[in-house]
């Protein structure tokens, strides 16, 4: 296992390889048995997620509450490692609990894009901090007519982001596209939709570069990338030329994000340009 070269890419991580099942664990609450498996685990590789599910048994008419969970890798060769490494096993406050590969049903979910947060964090583990970089070339307003109503409006931006690879002479260039409503009556209520609409129009166009980047794991541990040229690049539109065809569209978040801590108490009619200059620069620095 240690010689074999891994690809690695921007997707949420599938098959049983990747995924270790640990049973019979005690602990008096889910997270802290979640914070003790991260610390056990992720000594091996760069971790996904760890669920945790509660079970109880019968032992002589009593009934003692344990978790049982799941500790995905993003690595084959990770979750292997850690698997060997520890023996089959832990031992988790005077009890032994067993470590062997998931038996879980595949995910028939369609959409296996890794969240803009997950991205950064597979990109900073194996790339470095310093590995990459991004450039935002288009954030534009797609200023389609609204029929919402006259209480409400929407309000829809485009993003098109380069990823540059540093020291690879390599990028990928993404679009993303969100919408937001917002109540007319309500000033604010416009420059918060704006502020939402821009920051995840980004992230979306994030997620979407990235989902062409390939990771190559070689068997000495060095990493090398390629970009899959079978995806598209974006094609930068004007305003005009913007339509549903040439949008990357998400409907549902895995969390909703915190708002924006911009303090926007102006009239929004005034301010719209200085609001969309400041948003515009806290996306250049991310």
């Amino acid at each position: 296992m240690s010689c074999s070269v891994e690809i690695i890419d921007f997707k949420r991580p599938e098959g049983n390889r990747k995924n270790l099942y640990v049973n019979s664990i005690p602990g008096s609450s889910a997270e802290d048995v979640q914070e003790y498996l991260y610390s056990v685990f992720s000594l091996y590789g760069l971790i996904h997620g760890i669920q945790i599910y509660p079970y109880s048994t019968s032992n002589q008419s009593e009934k003692v509450a344990g978790y049982y969970g799941f500790v995905t890798f993003y690595s084959v060769i990770a979750a292997h490692s850690a698997k060997e490494s520890l023996s089959n096993k832990i031992t988790i406050a005077g009890t032994e609990c067993k470590i062997a590969y998931a038996k879980r049903k595949k995910d028939t979910q369609t959409v296996t894009t890794l969240h803009f947060a997950k991205c950064q964090e597979l990109a900073n583990y194996y790339l470095g901090f310093n590995g990459w970089s991004t450039t935002i070339k288009l954030l534009t307003e797609d200023n389609e007519e609204d029929s919402s109503g006259s209480d409400l409006r929407k309000v829809r931006y485009v993003c098109v982001t380069r990823i540059d690879i540093t020291g690879h002479q390599l990028n990928s260039e993404g679009m993303g596209a969100w919408e937001e409503t917002y109540i007319v009556q309500d000033p604010t209520s416009k420059a918060k939709a704006i502020c939402k609409s821009k920051k995840l129009a980004y992230q979306r166009s994030l997620e979407n570069a990235f989902s062409k980047v390939i990771l190559i794991v070689l068997p000495n541990g060095k990493v090398t990338v390629e970009v899959d040229t079978t995806q598209a690049d974006p094609v930068i539109l004007t305003e005009k030329q913007l339509d549903d065809s040439n949008l990357l569209k998400v409907n549902e978040l895995d969390q909703l994000p915190d708002e924006d801590d911009a303090d926007l108490k102006q009239e929004v009619d005034d301010d719209v340009d200085a609001v969309n200059l400041h948003i515009l620069h806290e996306l250049e620095e991310m």
